[in-house]
C-alpha cells in the first residue's frame, strides 16, 4: 500500500513539473513569436526601401553606395524614447553669396564652389549650429541630418522637400541623394558642441529637370504624402515659392543590423533656418576661391567682425592661477556690444563644472584675467571650454588644457612659455600685411606694461 501511495505522489510531482515546463515553453514560444514579428517588420521596411531604390525614376539610385540604407521616422511618443530636453540651436544662419547655379556651371568650372555662408554671426563664416552635450556619445553614433525644404505652403500649411539639390561638395559619403539629405556624424572634434558646415552647396534645377522631378514630397511625412506639380513650371515655382528655401537640421542615429544601415530620425528635434532668398542680380567672385582664403560677411560691417587673434597660455596646472591674455582683431567696444563675460566650462565623466571669470580687464583688443582653479583631482590632461560673449554677440569658443601635477612641471612650464611667446611675436601678420602691433600700438603698450 505504501508503495502505491509513494508511486502516486511521484506521478503527481512529475505531472506538476511537466505542467511548469509546459508553461515555460509557452512563454518562450510567445517571446519568440514576438521577436519574429519584430523581424518581419524590420524586413518589411528594408524590402520597401529596396523596392523604392529599384524603381527610382530620378536615376539617383546609380549614385548610392549602399542600397541597404533606409530612413525610419520616429518621435518620442511612437518609440517610447525619452529625448533630451535641450534642442539644437542655429547660431550662424545660412545665406547665398551669389546667384544659384546649375549643375552644368559646376561641371564646366571645377574651381567654382558656390557654398553657403553665414549671415548673422560675424564669428562664423559658414552655417553653424550648437549641439546639446547629450548627443556626444560615440557608442550611439548620432548624426546631424540636413535637408533643403520649401517654406510653408500657404494653401496646405506644409513644407515640402525642395527640388534643388543640397550636397556636401567635399565628401560624397555624406550625401544621401535618394532621400535628398546630407548626413554629418557628430564627432568629438566638434568642440563645445559647435558644428559648422563649410561645404554645403545648393544646385539649381533647369526647367526641364524641374518638369521631370515628379511630385512634391511632404517633408518628414510618415506616409510619404505628396502633391503633384501644376500644369506649368512657372505656376509650380510660384505655388511652392521655389525662389525661397530653408535648411532643416535634425538629430538622427545610425544603426547597423546584418549589414543593413538604418537611420532613425528624431522628428521632434528638427529646427529650421531663416528663409534663404535668391537674389538674381547679386554676383560674386567668391565662387572661384578656396574656402581657406575667403571671408564673406553679408550684412555685416568690417568693424563688427571680432576674431580671436592669439591667446596664451593654453595649458596649465589645475591650481596654477596663471594669467591668460587674449588678443582680438578688433576692439571689443563694451559700450556698443555689452560687457564681456567669460566662463570656463567642463562636462565629462568626472563631473560637471563651470566657473565665471569675475576680475577681468579689457583694453581695446586685449583681454586679461586669471585662469580659475580646476576643482577635480586629475591624472591626465583635461580640456575645458572657454565661453566668451557680449550682450549683443557671441565671440569665438576657446579651449584650455588643465594638466595634472604628476607630469613634468619643467616641461609643461616651458610649453606654457612657448605658447605665451607666440602671442608676443612682432612679426605675426594680419590681413593687411602689417603686424598686429603696428596696426594697434595700444596693444603693444599694454603688453609692455604687463611685464614691467
Amino acid at each position: 500500500m505504501k508503495k502505491l501511495v509513494k508511486k502516486y505522489e511521484d506521478l503527481r510531482n512529475d505531472k506538476e513539473m511537466l505542467q511548469k515546463e509546459n508553461a515555460t515553453l509557452k512563454q518562450d514560444n510567445a517571446t519568440l513569436k514576438q521577436e519574429n514579428e519584430t523581424l518581419k517588420q524590420e524586413n518589411a521596411l528594408l524590402k520597401q526601401n529596396n523596392d523604392r531604390l529599384t524603381t527610382n525614376n530620378d536615376g539617383q539610385n546609380k549614385k548610392l553606395k549602399n542600397s541597404n540604407e533606409c530612413v525610419v521616422l520616429h518621435d518620442a511618443i511612437s518609440t517610447g524614447l525619452s529625448l533630451p530636453p535641450e534642442s539644437l540651436e542655429i547660431i550662424a544662419q545660412p545665406c547665398y553669396t551669389s546667384k544659384l547655379r546649375y549643375r552644368s556651371d559646376y561641371t564646366h568650372n571645377k574651381n567654382r564652389r558656390g557654398v553657403l555662408h553665414s549671415i548673422n554671426n560675424s564669428n562664423y563664416q559658414y552655417p553653424t549650429i550648437r549641439i546639446p552635450q547629450q548627443y556626444f556619445d560615440v557608442n550611439e553614433q548620432y548624426s546631424i541630418r540636413i535637408c533643403l525644404v520649401t517654406v510653408v505652403n500657404e494653401t496646405t500649411q506644409r513644407r515640402y522637400i525642395h527640388p534643388f539639390d543640397l550636397e556636401d561638395i567635399d565628401n560624397e559619403d555624406y550625401n544621401d541623394r535618394y532621400h535628398r539629405a546630407v548626413w554629418f556624424p557628430i564627432q568629438e572634434t566638434d568642440i563645445g558642441g559647435i558644428k559648422s558646415f563649410p561645404n554645403l552647396r545648393i544646385v539649381k534645377k533647369k526647367a526641364d529637370d524641374l518638369k521631370n522631378y515628379g511630385n512634391f514630397i511632404v517633408f518628414d511625412s510618415s506616409n510619404e504624402d505628396s502633391i503633384p506639380q501644376l500644369s506649368s513650371i512657372k505656376d509650380t515655382i510660384k505655388e511652392f515659392n521655389l525662389e525661397k528655401a530653408q535648411l532643416a537640421f535634425t538629430i538622427g542615429k545610425k544603426t547597423i543590423v546584418n549589414n543593413n544601415i538604418t537611420y532613425i530620425v528624431f522628428k521632434q528635434t528638427t529646427i529650421f533656418s531663416e528663409e534663404m532668398i535668391e537674389n538674381i542680380s547679386r554676383e560674386s567672385d567668391v565662387d572661384n576661391v578656396s574656402t581657406e582664403s575667403i571671408i564673406v560677411r553679408p550684412r555685416s560691417s568690417s568693424s563688427s567682425i571680432c576674431r580671436m587673434y592669439k591667446y596664451a597660455p593654453r595649458n596649465g596646472f589645475t591650481d596654477s592661477y596663471d594669467e591668460m591674455l587674449i588678443f582680438y582683431t578688433n576692439k571689443l567696444k563694451p559700450r556698443k556690444y555689452g560687457e564681456l563675460q567669460i566662463k570656463f566650462e567642463f562636462d565629462g565623466p568626472i563631473g560637471h563644472w563651470s566657473a565665471s571669470v569675475i576680475d577681468l580687464e579689457v583694453i581695446d583688443q586685449m583681454v586679461s584675467f586669471r585662469i580659475p582653479y580646476f576643482p577635480y583631482s586629475i591624472d591626465k590632461t583635461i580640456t575645458v571650454n572657454i565661453i566668451i560673449k557680449q550682450e549683443k554677440r557671441d565671440l569665438e569658443l576657446l579651449t584650455f588644457n588643465y594638466i595634472p601635477r604628476i607630469q613634468c612641471p619643467k616641461c609643461q612650464g616651458n610649453s606654457n612659455k612657448h605658447d605665451l611667446s607666440l602671442v608676443y611675436r612682432n612679426n605675426e601678420e594680419v590681413d593687411d600685411d602689417r603686424s598686429m602691433y603696428e596696426t594697434s600700438p595700444e596693444i603693444k603698450k599694454s603688453k609692455l606694461e604687463l611685464f614691467d
